[in-house]
C-alpha cells in the first residue's frame, strides 16, 4: 500500500480516479431517490388535503345549533340537510306554460261527439277520444288537426255539420291568441307606416288588425316595433242559398261557417270586392239580402278586404 506525503507531512492513502466517479454517482441516486420519495408524499397530501377538510366540516354542521352554525360555514357551502326534516326540497321542475282554461261549451260539446263512440269503427273511435281529450285539457292545435282528419272520413258524415261548426269556433279561437297560426304574420313597423298602410301592404283590413293588435295605439306606432297582420288572407265567402250558411276560406282552406237568416236576393255569382263604392264587402252584404249576427257580420267584414270575393251558391 502506497502512501503519499501530503501538505505539513500528513500522509494518505490516495484513491483512484474510478472511486471518486463512483461516489459521486451514489451521491446523485441518493438525491434522485429523496426527490421522487418528496414529490409523492407532497402529491399524496394534496389529494387528501380535500377529503379531510369535507370530513372535519360535516360533523362540525351537524352539531351546531342556531347561529353559530352560521358563523363556522365558508361562503358557498351548500347547507347541510337537516336529518329531522319532514318534508325534503322537491326537485326543481322545467317552467311549463298552462294550456288555456277549456271552454265549457267546447267540453260539452265534445261529450255529445262522444255519445255515439262505441258504434263507431275503430279508427273514428280512436280519433273522437282524441277530439274529447283535446277539447277538455285546451288543446287547440291537437282539436283542430284531429277534426280535420274525422272531416275525411265518410264513417262520422253523420257528424261532419257539426264538426266543421266547431272547426271554424277553433280557427277563429285560434288566430285571435297571440300564438302563431296559419293565416298570420308578424311584420316589423317601417318609417311612415300607419295602420291604413300596413292593412294596404298585406292586402288586409284594418279591422284585423284592430281584433289582432288589441292593445296597440297606432297614433304612436313607431320604426321597430312588431304588429300581427292577417298574411294575403285571399279570403272566399260562398253564401249557400239553400243550406242557409255561408262559408268562409283563407288561403284557400276553410276557416269558418257564419249561418244567417233572411232570403238571398243576389243572383248565384262571383262578386269581387274592390275599394269602389258599391263593391267593399259592407255594400255587397247588404246587396244580397241575408243577415248575420253582429259578431259574425263584424268576423266578416274583418276578412273581407279588397281582392277577396264573395260567392253567392244555390245549393
Amino acid at each position: 500500500m502506497a502512501f503519499t506525503r501530503w501538505k505539513y507531512g500528513v500522509e494518505h492513502n490516495r484513491r483512484a480516479d474510478d472511486d471518486k466517479s463512483n461516489g459521486l454517482r451514489w451521491l446523485l441516486v441518493a438525491l434522485g431517490i429523496l426527490l421522487v420519495v418528496s414529490f409523492i408524499l407532497a402529491r399524496l397530501f394534496a389529494r387528501q388535503q380535500p377529503a379531510r377538510i369535507e370530513a372535519e366540516d360535516r360533523p362540525a354542521a351537524e352539531s351546531a345549533e342556531g347561529p353559530e352554525a352560521v358563523t363556522v360555514r365558508p361562503i358557498g357551502t351548500p347547507s347541510a340537510p337537516v336529518p329531522t326534516s319532514p318534508t325534503p326540497a322537491a326537485p326543481a321542475q322545467p317552467a311549463r306554460v298552462a294550456p288555456p282554461p277549456p271552454d265549457p261549451q267546447a267540453t260539452r260539446d265534445a261529450a255529445k261527439l262522444l255519445d255515439t263512440v262505441r258504434q263507431r269503427p275503430a279508427a273514428e273511435r280512436v280519433l273522437l277520444e282524441k277530439l274529447a281529450a283535446a277539447e277538455r285539457q285546451g288543446e287547440m292545435v291537437v282539436a283542430i288537426d284531429t277534426i280535420k282528419r274525422l272531416c275525411e272520413r265518410p264513417a262520422v258524415a253523420d257528424l261532419h255539420p257539426r264538426l266543421w261548426e266547431r272547426l271554424g269556433k277553433l280557427n277563429m279561437q285560434l288566430l285571435l291568441t297571440d300564438r302563431s297560426s296559419p293565416w298570420t304574420a308578424r311584420v316589423t313597423v317601417k318609417r311612415g307606416d300607419s295602420r291604413d298602410r300596413l292593412a294596404r301592404d298585406n292586402r288586409t283590413t284594418g279591422a284585423a288588425l284592430d281584433r289582432l293588435n288589441p292593445k296597440t295605439n297606432w297614433a304612436r306606432i313607431k320604426p321597430g316595433d312588431v304588429v300581427r297582420v292577417l298574411q294575403y288572407p285571399k279570403a272566399v265567402l260562398v253564401v249557400h242559398k239553400g243550406l242557409r250558411f255561408a262559408d268562409l276560406s283563407l288561403k284557400g282552406a276553410f276557416f269558418h261557417r257564419y249561418p244567417f237568416t233572411g232570403q238571398v236576393r243576389a243572383p248565384a255569382g262571383v262578386y269581387p270586392v274592390t275599394r269602389e263604392p258599391g263593391k267593399t264587402a259592407h255594400a255587397y252584404l247588404r246587396e244580397i239580402g241575408v243577415t248575420f249576427s253582429p259578431a259574425d257580420r263584424a268576423d266578416l267584414e274583418m276578412f273581407l278586404a279588397p281582392e277577396s270575393s264573395i260567392n253567392v251558391s244555390d245549393q
